[in-house]
């Protein structure tokens, strides 16, 4: 009965991750989905073997407490995508199994309350400390050299997302000569695609070096233009942990104690209101569905208004 159960809860995920990715969900969500329900598959498992749960019809909602349990103290964020993920996995079960069984009972108000607190941004002076790396000469020019400073400074000065970033290739990339700007295109969250810009002059010596690194691969300029720029040595596409690892210890070089990749992103957000960008503007270049997302980088820090009462 044990192993028919989970034979069952199986080819049930597996049904499950394949009607997703049929209806065109990107790798990065599938991945994710995979990853929580085998992570709820093997807590079953557990249970299945010591005859607490003895169908995948008695799961109910003590039982994905239980499992939220399970993974220790993890970000409210992270807690509600596990939860989210689980009650569209038993809505496509209670919608597709023989018997009519739902198993969504008592589950529409399961959410993780989450606690609003303002996103983790670089400070002014470790914005400094950082830039200055960035457009400091290099002593000596290697590939990954430059395209380390390629990749932060996309995410700097754009704003965009770690998989957005890992999905650029050359031939996204184009000049706009009179306005002195790269354009690049985004395929961003949900296969949505907008353009972000920066200045010429920021990157145009790190992406020429780029370029010429392919060219002596790539006799073809077509060829040339399909290569990724987030890319290791051997030509494979970097991973998410990869640029992780890599900002990481670029933090550490420059005695920054912050961690991540997305918080260049809300570094950008924050530094566009500093600006007086229009919120709109903010929307459409961060890639927002919703304005109220933008709004979090228009809260005022102690600094602002302290200076406020200044004027």
């Amino acid at each position: 009965m044990e192993k028919d159960q989970l034979f069952i809860l199986d080819k049930w995920i597996k049904n499950y991750l394949n009607e997703k990715k049929t209806l065109n969900l990107s790798n990065n969500t599938l991945m994710n989905y995979k990853r929580v329900l085998y992570s709820f598959y093997r807590l079953f498992a557990l249970k299945n073997e010591e005859d607490v749960i003895k169908s995948i019809y008695e799961i109910d909602r003590d039982f994905i407490l239980e499992y939220l349990n399970s993974k220790g103290d993890i970000a409210v964020n992270t807690k509600n995508l596990h939860i989210t993920v689980i009650k569209s996995f038993l809505t496509y079960i209670s919608e597709n199994n023989a018997d009519n069984i739902d198993l969504t009972q008592n589950l529409k108000s399961l959410t993780a309350k989450s606690v609003k607190r303002e996103s983790e941004s670089l400070s002014k002076a470790e914005e400094g400390i950082l830039e200055e790396y960035m457009h400091k000469p290099l002593k000596k020019k290697t590939f990954l050299q430059i395209r380390n400073r390629l990749l932060v400074k996309l995410l700097f000065y754009t704003g965009v997302r770690a998989s957005e970033l890992l999905s650029i290739k050359l031939g996204d990339i184009s000049l706009m000569k009179e306005e002195g700007v790269y354009k690049i295109y985004i395929l961003g969250k949900g296969s949505k695609y907008r353009y972000v810009y920066t200045k010429q002059e920021l990157i145009e010596d790190n992406l020429e070096y780029l370029k010429d690194h392919f060219l002596a691969d790539d006799t073809m300029i077509e060829n040339n233009k399909k290569h990724f720029i987030a890319v290791t040595q051997k030509g494979r596409v970097m991973h998410r942990a990869e640029l992780y690892t890599m900002l990481d210890r670029l933090y550490k070089k420059l005695y920054i104690k912050k961690r991540g990749i997305h918080m260049l992103r809300h570094t950008f957000g924050k530094r566009m209101v500093q600006k007086n960008v229009n919120l709109s503007t903010i929307k459409e270049m961060m890639g927002h569905e919703n304005i109220q997302t933008t709004m979090i980088y228009a809260r005022s820090d102690e600094r602002s208004m302290i200076e406020a009462i200044w004027k």
